[in-house]
């Protein structure tokens, strides 16, 4: 679909290669970018009815990657989280959430709009403001309107939708700056991007409101697609789309993919390093957004990666290579988000860099991997990860991290380990494998992922966030409680699993289970999660019989084991005494 929408971007080129306006960068917001000093986040200000109008948000913290399945027939099954969670979809739920199906034409309706807006060309270019604009100056273009145009809401309306954004969904992508981002910054530089921020808003918050909110966003997307939009907003616009988008939208990898080719082109990853001196505060907090973006997107890609076996796209840049101070780089005091942001870039390198290594090693070696030592390989890992663990909780002290960027750290960074050291106990897992896995490898499988439910249920449940968490952290839970259903299914990590495991893994996949249900009560539009709460029960209830006779056959096993050994010790004994018996005594 990329490649069809190219070519007819490269038409549209020829036929308007002086129309460049859209590329023009907006002049910036007069107004005071400080909305919320000292690295606040906003409070919510909710008016008088808003109580009796929305769900409650609940009294959690004040603040804070979608995937696609793949066919390919080179690839080992069962070694990336896609391939796994693949073979235990029994319903449409995987098919939401990994898009199997990533060359899935548009609708008709997508199609017809491109066609329109390809052949007409007087309606391409959005109108530019002013050179000095006053501060309600907004940016319009020809026949599409954002929420407050189209009267859908009101500025008053956009900026308590705002706050909420900051406070429950910001967290989870650190993608925005609240002291640059405000209602009248983003609108005055790209009403795509601030359609897409209140959509994901409406979702929530704004049920009544959203598909026509969505509506708009997709239009928008259309039109940057056809225009060729480049600015670092269309970048954010485009994640955005990705993040809580609809469970049959499976346009993730292209929208990732472009996104990706426009920040190369649009230089948001050239390194600047230290603060120049004649940089305004306004100029600092631009081009720390331009630098977040590229990161954002660079972390998005690998995380695609490590989820499907595909290639990323961005390369490791200088801009990647410097971002572990690059949290610190930007105003005082150091923000949450950007500790969040730098730590994950520097997670996404270790499993990109394992991953590499086991995977060239699997289409080499064989089966076995006879030339390369996963213990060592997975103890250099572990402690590459033991370190990142210690420095960037060091580092969200120092920001004054509450008590959910602390959980979200962890969760990652369990994720990835239960990841990376599936590698080193794939083969044992097979049933025509009778050797005994690595202990410490399948140790730090079974902790990793019950953890990572804990996390779900004991952390983002309890603080009332998990309804907000994209996509990502739905495939997270789901690839941890389908792999520890795995361990069961084999009887050589079963056998090695101790007494009680069974039962502790079915608690902990229910419980998640009941925790994604009682999110998409909070409201109807949250179908990904109640998918997701079906799909968990269903693997409970499924695999319970199967693991009840696992344990009679074990149990049978190690009883005649037992008798076998016991008949051995009574012929034992009774050797020995008919041999005391035959020599005299001295």
């Amino acid at each position: 679909m990329l490649r069809r929408l190219e070519k007819g971007l490269n038409t549209a080129k020829l036929k308007s290669r002086n129309d460049e306006s859209i590329t023009l960068p907006f002049p910036p917001d007069t107004r005071s970018g400080d909305r919320f000093p000292n690295n606040e986040l906003p409070p919510l200000n909710l008016p008088p009815d808003y109580d009796n109008k929305f769900p409650t948000i609940g009294n959690g913290p004040r603040s804070s990657h979608d995937d696609e399945d793949t066919d390919d027939p080179e690839k080992p099954g069962d070694l990336f989280p896609a391939e796994l969670i693949q073979k235990e979809r029994n319903s449409s739920f995987f098919k939401t959430i990994l898009n199997p199906t990533p060359c899935e034409p548009t609708s008709s309706r997508a199609v017809s709009e491109r066609s329109s807006t390809l052949a007409s060309p007087r309606t391409r270019t959005p109108i530019l403001p002013p050179s000095h604009p006053p501060p309600s100056t907004v940016v319009t273009v020809p026949g599409l309107n954002d929420p407050i145009a189209a009267g859908l809401i009101d500025e008053s309306r956009a900026a308590v939708l705002f706050d909420l954004f900051y406070l429950r969904l910001n967290p989870f992508i650190n993608l925005f700056d609240p002291q640059l981002h405000t209602v009248s910054y983003i609108r005055s530089r790209c009403p795509f991007l601030f359609t897409t921020i209140i959509m994901g808003c409406c979702k929530f918050f704004e049920m009544d409101l959203y598909k026509q909110v969505q509506q708009l966003a997709h239009q928008f997307a259309v039109r940057a697609f056809a225009d060729n939009w480049k600015r670092v907003e269309v970048c954010q616009a485009f994640a955005c789309l990705t993040y809580w988008k609809e469970p049959e939208d499976t346009r993730t990898w292209t929208y990732v993919g472009y996104a990706c080719r426009m920040a190369v082109e649009l230089g948001l990853n050239r390194y600047v390093g230290k603060r120049p001196p004649e940089e305004t505060n306004r100029q600092m907090l631009e081009r720390r957004n331009r630098e977040r973006t590229y990161l954002v997107i660079f972390v998005h890609d690998r995380s695609l990666s490590t989820q499907t076996g595909r290639q990323w796209m961005l390369p490791e840049c200088e801009l990647v290579r410097h971002s572990t101070t690059w949290h610190e780089e930007g105003d005082t005091p150091i923000r949450p988000e950007d500790v969040i942001l730098a730590a994950f870039v520097q997670l996404r390198l270790i499993a990109s860099e394992t991953t590499e290594v086991f995977y060239s090693h699997r289409g080499v070696a064989g089966a076995n991997h006879a030339d390369m030592n996963h213990d060592v390989l997975l103890k250099n890992c572990n402690g590459k990860l033991t370190q990142w663990s210690e420095n960037w909780e060091h580092e969200m002290q120092r920001a004054n991290g509450d008590k959910f960027h602390f959980a979200f750290l962890s969760f990652f960074r369990l994720y990835v380990r239960l990841f990376l050291n599936s590698f080193g106990i794939q083969a044992y897992m097979s049933p025509t494998n009778r050797s005994s896995p690595s202990l410490h490898a399948l140790s730090a499988c079974y902790s990793s992922a019950l953890e990572v439910l804990q996390i779900v249920t004991k952390e983002f449940a309890a603080m009332s966030m998990l309804r907000y968490g994209q996509d990502s952290i739905t495939v997270m839970t789901a690839y941890s409680a389908v792999f520890l259903l795995k361990l069961l299914r084999s009887s050589n990590t079963l056998a090695e699993l101790y007494e009680g495991a069974t039962d502790e893994i079915y608690t902990h996949i229910s419980q998640v289970a009941e925790a994604y249900h009682e999110a998409s009560l909070l409201s109807p539009s949250s179908t990904a999660a109640a998918h997701h709460a079906r799909f968990l029960r269903h693997l409970v209830a499924h695999d319970r019989p199967r693991a009840k006779q696992h344990e009679k056959d074990r149990y049978q096993q190690q009883q005649q084991g037992l008798r076998a050994s016991d008949s051995r010790a009574q012929l034992s004994h009774l050797t020995i005494t008919l041999l005391r018996q035959c020599i005299p005594s001295q």
